[in-house]
């Protein structure tokens, strides 16, 4: 038991601890560092958000689909190949850049963006997707947009909007290189 004399003591000094909180946002960039699958907002600074009929649209139309879906598990090779823990299908057609949402790229990740993404025409349009109510996609239409490109869309509805409205699906790899050709 806990006499009294030191109750006040105690107060103080549980009162003087920091809290241990874990943010959900980057103080800095803004952007959502954990807890990613919770619901997203209506819009994402970057790029603009589409419903399904306009990403069909878009699609036809010769857009770059992304998905971001994270690879839990995985590893890199040396030679940039990834070894990937479990099986990931998305849109027909999409590029898999595994890892791209995290609010916190670490620099190999960072690197593997920059590399994807080389050689892209930067007015190119590009379809941002992963799941529903997924943060990784709202995140990564940000760190796309921070390399200067300006014809971005979000699709927040991802791959699960795509399979609820009866869509096929395809095995997906993580690409490795440049989504472009080099401009001759």
């Amino acid at each position: 038991m806990i006499s009294h004399i030191y109750i006040p003591a105690l107060i103080y000094l549980l009162a003087a601890m920091p809290l241990a909180a874990d943010p959900l946002h980057d103080e800095l960039s803004g952007l959502r560092i954990s807890s990613y699958r919770a619901p997203v907002p209506e819009t994402v600074p970057g790029g603009r958000t589409i419903d399904l009929g306009e990403l069909v649209a878009l699609r036809d139309e010769g857009a770059m689909l992304i998905d971001v879906m994270g690879a839990p598990g995985h590893q890199i090779r040396k030679d940039g190949s990834w070894v990937i823990a479990t099986p990931h299908r998305t849109i027909p057609g999409a590029i898999w850049l595994p890892e791209i949402g995290h609010g916190q790229l670490d620099e190999k990740i960072d690197d593997y963006l920059d590399i994807a993404l080389a050689n892209c025409p930067k007015t190119r349009a590009i379809v941002v997707f992963c799941r529903s109510d997924c943060w990784m996609s709202w995140n990564a239409v940000q760190h796309i947009s921070k390399l200067d490109f300006n014809n971005i869309s979000w699709f927040p509805g991802g791959i699960d909007e795509w399979i609820d409205a009866q869509q096929s699906t395809e095995n997906a790899t993580p690409h490795t290189g440049s989504v472009c050709r080099r401009a001759k």
